[in-house]
């Protein structure tokens, strides 16, 4: 396991992510039923669960992509403050809080979501321009050391149609480490991905993941999960149902449904 050492330390720290009884609704469907979950700082954390389970908006709850029914968001000690309007609704009560607890969150979705007129480094330099004001010589000289980083140095003036499924993720990933986050969070990076390129995008998160970087992760490569997290979260019907380090999750669970769910994902 990579990142046991770092998720076992600074436990008196803030967490970087506390995330308290969030329940999210839509419409009558309710996805979340008051999940609790702290990632501190150096921490991995592998979502895992069957498809409908919550894991995906559980994470976009965690960047206010999808603002919650009810509970609360923290990022690095603060609190991103909700508007109640009644009937379970709420919204963002204040735009520019937001904008500034985004900077400490790289997101990184299922579709790669580049810029298709922008070539590859223009994609990952787009955000330290805009977002953090750097100047146009700073931001690229991060945005190749970033490239180079994740194996895309010599396609950094290539634009993303001219790239494989596996190198636009990779450049996806450069593009949210740009803004410098303090977590890194993956939607399912790999599940748009032909088979045989699914490694070398999971070669770059392992490579994060050593570098002691703090990392919410939804996924489905149980292998992946089981070498790579520091801890793993089983999520069904909206709710935790096991949690704990991956040799507990994947060899001991208490939950009779986990143990079905892994056996079933780790059995093909």
């Amino acid at each position: 396991m990579v990142a046991s050492e770092s998720a076992g330390s600074g436990r008196n720290e803030h967490p970087v992510v506390r995330l308290r009884a969030i329940r999210k609704n839509f419409g009558l469907l309710e996805v979340l039923k008051g999940v609790s979950l702290e990632a501190h700082q150096g921490d991995v954390i592998a979502l895992i669960g069957a498809s409908g389970s919550g894991k995906s908006t559980l994470l976009r709850c965690t960047n206010l992509l999808e603002v919650p029914t009810a509970g609360s968001v923290e990022i690095a000690g603060e609190e991103i403050r909700l508007k109640e309007h009644g009937g379970g609704r709420r919204s963002i009560a204040d735009a520019g809080q937001l904008q500034r607890v985004r900077t400490r969150l790289g997101m990184v979705f299922q579709s790669f979501n580049l810029w298709a007129h922008l070539t590859v480094l223009e994609n990952v330099t787009l955000a330290p321009l805009s977002v953090l004001g750097q100047s146009k010589a700073e931001a690229n000289a991060k945005a190749e050391e970033l490239l180079n980083k994740v194996g895309l140095f010599e396609k950094r003036h290539s634009y993303p149609a001219y790239l494989s499924g596996g190198q636009q993720q990779r450049a996806a990933i450069a593009r949210a480490l740009a803004i410098d986050p303090q977590v890194m969070l993956f939607d399912e990076p790999t599940s748009a991905l032909d088979p045989e390129l699914v490694g070398e995008v999971l070669r770059v998160i392992r490579a994060l993941a050593q570098e002691g970087r703090t990392m919410m992760l939804v996924t489905h490569e149980m292998r992946f999960a089981r070498d790579v997290a520091s801890k793993v979260v089983f999520l069904h019907n909206g709710m935790i149902e096991e949690e704990g380090p991956p040799a507990k999750v994947f060899l001991t669970p208490t939950s009779e449904r986990c143990r079905q769910f892994v056996n079933a994902s780790t059995s093909h």
